[in-house]
Formats: C-alpha cells, structure tokens, sequence
C-alpha cells in the first residue's frame, strides 16, 4: 500500500496566501497530498471553502490557523490543529485582531510614503481582496508592482522588518496568549518555523504554557535543522509536525510533505485532549 503524505501548513487568501481555498486544494489534490492543514493567520474564513474542496478532490483538510504572537522582538508563531473555528469568542478576537492588523498596515504605507514610496492604502487593500486579515506581503506585493523593490524579500530586509523604518508592531499577543487560544478551542498548539522562534532557548517555557507540537519539517529548514528539532521534540515529549508555509506560486503546497501518520498522531492527541474529533471528520 502507498504510502499517503500530507502538508500541514499551508495559506489561502483569507490571509497572505496566492490563491482561494479551492484551489489550493485542487493543487494539493494534483501533487498527491492525502491531506492539508490549513494555517491562515489571524484568520479561520477559508477553512469552509477548503473543507468544500476537500470533498470535491478528496483531500482531508484539517482546520487550524497561525496566531502571530511576540516575545520582545522576536515574533512566535504558533500553529492550532483541529480547532473549532466556529467558536463564538474566537471570532470576536479575530475580528479585533483583523481590525488593528488593518490599522497597522495603513500606518506602514504612510511611513512608506514618508519615505518618498508613492503608494496608497486602498492599493494594499485591493492586494488584499477578501481577506481580512492584511499583512505585510500584500503591501510587499504593492511595492513590487510599483518597481520600488526588485524582488519580494527586499520589502521585508529594506522596509517591513521588525527593525526597518516602515515597520508597524501588530495586535500584541504573547506566546502563552497563543497557545492557551489554541487549546481554549480545542486545539493542538504547536510551535511554527522554530528556526525563527528562539526554539531552542524558549522551548522548555512554551512547553510549560501547554504547547504539544514542534514543526520539526519547514521550507527553511535544512537537514541539519531538521535533525535538530526532532532531537528536541523527542526530548520534551512533543508531537512532530511539518509543512511548506505555502502561500502560493513560489512555494507551492506539497513542496515540504511528512507522512500521513503524523496526523493520526495529531487526531490521537486530540481525541484525548478534547474528545471532539467527531466534529472535524
């Protein structure tokens, strides 16, 4: 019997992703994924049209999302598996944190302007779509069609970059505000790109504000990262997880795959924890 690969983190356009949640499952429909998490952050609005997807391509979609938190100047994220995204108080935080992530990018495009960028906000709205929760790539986006940077990553190093001159701090969450979030919901908390998460310092703490999962497998990770944080999450006893952080044509879904049964271990310690798979099926 082959054996089934899934890609657990993977973005829409209900946030910074390229493409609506159709089709990015039609896309992991052809690469041959059995499955795919879908992580949007500070958003749950493209998990329906995904789990619509799913059944039309036969692709398991898990339901999850990627709240971005921060430790000084360091930003956390951390992934939720198998949350009820329907929950009542976790729209109403959303909506909030929705609402000032669209404060913070009008303030990034007038420190652009001020910087003699001619951009306006309604042009990152329009990159934005539908999705209510605006990030830094939509802007980055604007800039790139504008000619003032030559390629994507230079509105982050030259501009957009925690310490860069149009930078914008977000809704303030903390790390132990992530994770307990996640767990409130029914979630499995697992810790996003640990590469850039002060993993290795930080974990034992997160570990003890309830976090359960490392993502061991990441686009920016190589072997010998990858061998590093299975070493740790064996170590603290955590569940291993993997995924591309796909958001569109330059890092298509399915480009970092892991094994099928690191999600029935996913469903085994939700099914423990919460006793709510059923709603997930």
């Amino acid at each position: 019997m082959a054996q089934k690969f899934v890609d657990l983190h993977v973005h829409t356009n209900a946030s910074d992703g390229e493409y609506p949640a159709d089709e990015v499952i039609r896309q992991a429909s052809e690469v041959g994924l059995a499955a795919v998490g879908i992580a949007d952050h500070d958003s749950v609005d493209g998990i329906d049209a995904a789990l619509e997807a799913g059944e039309k391509f036969c692709v398991e979609v898990i339901p999850g999302i990627e709240l971005s938190s921060e430790l000084g100047t360091s930003e956390i994220h951390v992934l939720g598996y198998f949350i009820d995204w329907h929950d009542k108080k976790l729209r109403v935080l959303l909506n909030i944190i929705q609402d000032v992530r669209k404060w913070r990018a009008r303030k990034m495009v007038e420190k652009l302007q001020g910087l003699g960028l001619d951009i306006a906000y309604d042009e990152v709205l329009a990159e934005a779509g539908d999705a209510k929760a605006i990030c830094r790539p939509h802007i980055a986006r604007v800039l790139l069609k504008h000619g003032y940077i030559e390629k994507f990553q230079d509105a982050f190093d030259l501009y957009l970059k925690s310490d860069g001159p149009a930078y914008v701090k977000r809704y303030e969450m903390s790390p132990a505000d992530a994770i307990q979030t996640v767990r409130r919901v029914g979630g499995i908390p697992v810790l996003a790109h640990p590469i850039f998460a002060q993993a290795d310092e930080m974990l034992p703490a997160y570990v003890e504000l309830g976090l359960r999962g490392l993502e061991v497998y990441h686009i920016k990770h190589d072997e010998s990262a990858n061998r590093r944080y299975e070493e740790l999450a064996r170590k603290y006893g955590l569940l291993i997880t993997g995924g591309t952080n796909s958001h569109g044509s330059k890092d298509p879904v399915g480009t970092v795959r892991v094994p099928y049964e690191l999600v029935e271990k996913l469903k085994a310690e939700h099914k423990l924890s919460s006793g709510k798979l059923g709603l997930y099926k």
